[in-house]
């Protein structure tokens, strides 16, 4: 599902735009700055995972503890060790749900509150066990529904409008609270070798706001471009859906 660096920008995004709690903390214990476990959701590709997303002044060991024990453990070493970890986002593998229907995806993860907790790293500026909490929901948004341009559409660059409308339910039909729409527009292309992500735009707009007028300066003539609409709800779970055009 994963679609170069912007695909790990929105994520990320949405990770800092739903928070974290870092309640609950003991003596000799601080809080993470960040801290976040979420559910991701393919319209396009029918496929879905999870990730997770945690930002701290410095650490050398992180730990992952679900309501059903140990999700999972990140460990520094020698010169990462000493001089700490930041930033770390993590996605899962994204099965297809055809081969395994998104019911027993849930099941592997329960809703519930996840605790963060990472080891001070000897340079980051702290000592002891930073903590945080981040409260994993299954409420996963329907996708939404690309407008224009139209599927391997040939359009001008100038002025390029892109449109999608959303629905506000979830993937059971349920009523859910959007929070935001993230816009991804990706040249297809192979990435430069010493270059981390491709070529391209990503925003987070509003949840009112269901159309964007791409400048001229970012798409290239006779080039194939990928775009993507994610819908944000309110406690970070995200739905994406594809599309594809060309440029004249």
């Amino acid at each position: 599902m994963t679609n170069g660096l912007l695909r790990t920008a929105a994520a990320l995004a949405a990770c800092f735009m739903a928070g974290a709690s870092t309640s609950g903390q003991a003596a000799g214990e601080s809080g993470l700055k960040q801290a976040k476990i979420i559910i991701e959701h393919n319209a396009t590709d029918n496929d879905t995972g999870f990730q997770a997303f945690v930002d701290a002044d410095g650490w050398e060991k992180l730990e992952i503890i679900g309501p059903k024990g140990l999700v999972a453990e990140f460990q520094g070493r020698d010169a990462v060790g000493e001089l700490g970890m930041t930033e770390l986002f993590m996605e899962s593998h994204e099965p297809e749900n055809v081969k395994m229907p998104i019911v027993e995806l849930l099941a592997k993860m329960p809703a519930g509150n996840y605790e963060f907790r990472a080891a001070a790293s000897k340079l980051g500026g702290q000592s002891g066990v930073m903590t945080g909490k981040a409260l994993l929901t299954h409420k996963i948004p329907a996708g939404v529904k690309l407008i224009e341009p139209a599927k391997d559409a040939i359009v001008p660059r100038a002025d390029l409008k892109m449109r999608w409308q959303g629905t506000g339910k979830a993937l059971d039909g349920s009523d859910i609270k959007l929070i935001s729409y993230q816009l991804i527009v990706e040249k297809v292309e192979e990435p430069h070798p010493n270059m981390i992500g491709k070529r391209g735009l990503s925003m987070h707009l509003p949840a009112s706001v269901t159309e964007m007028t791409v400048p001229a300066a970012v798409l290239e003539a006779g080039a194939e471009y990928k775009w993507e609409v994610l819908a944000i709800e309110e406690s970070g779970n995200q739905t994406l859906t594809e599309g594809t055009f060309k440029t004249q």
